[in-house]
């Protein structure tokens, strides 16, 4: 028998599309320092598919951006508008870490917020320089997700549609897997399905061939 979760997975998890993740980024009222710090959030969450408490758990010292260390073989070829972040990948055995480069928006987000705010050792700083707890940094998602008028999406909806733009765009699903830390690739390939236009791409395919 199907089952309404079984019929939910025909079509992948429930993503943002680019204007709505563009929309999003611009929710922040980056004239003040929470709204600096906001924005950043979001572009590290909805650019850079981390998970929240990946996110939370950032150190500066794990950010790089060019001119910083020019002499470092890590910064070699990272464009000028990019920033780049190391992250332990989370509910992994061991120690685990990969890289993600943020595309230049977001990474004039983060740029903007590290800037002004100068955190101490947390990327995204709570009260007494402690790290943003996943709890309060979902707040602030769920927050903005309703002003852009999303409010059906979740913290974790950005990663989904970070990884939907990743494997459409770049149609690598090794790249993708690797980006989101994925232990496997069948975990990936839900990603793969999840843009109705490619079954209506398909569809269009079948029609033309049967004329």
């Amino acid at each position: 028998m199907t089952t309404a979760a079984a019929v939910r997975t025909l079509s992948g998890p429930q993503v943002l599309r680019a204007k709505q993740l563009k929309a999003l980024l611009n929710a922040p009222d980056r004239r003040t320092r929470r709204g600096r710090r906001d924005a950043a959030l979001l572009a590290v969450l909805g650019c850079g598919g981390l998970r929240l408490g990946e996110c939370c758990r950032l150190l500066v010292e794990n950010v790089e951006m060019s001119g910083d260390t020019p002499q470092s073989p890590r910064q070699r070829g990272l464009a000028p508008s990019r920033v780049r972040l190391t992250t332990r990948t989370a509910k992994s055995r061991g120690l685990r870490f990969r890289t993600i480069t943020l595309p230049g928006p977001a990474a004039r987000l983060l740029r903007d917020h590290l800037s002004h705010s100068e955190p101490r050792l947390f990327v995204f700083e709570g009260r007494r320089h402690e790290a943003l707890s996943t709890r309060q940094a979902g707040r602030i998602v769920k927050g903005y997700l309703r002003q852009i008028g999303c409010g059906w999406a979740h913290p974790h909806t950005l990663r989904h549609s970070y990884a939907t733009i990743l494997i459409h765009q770049s149609h690598d699903i090794w790249l993708t897997q690797k980006q989101l830390g994925h232990a496997s690739v069948t975990t990936t390939n839900i990603y793969a399905h999840a843009d109705p236009s490619d079954a209506d791409r398909a569809a269009t395919a079948i029609e033309e061939a049967m004329r």
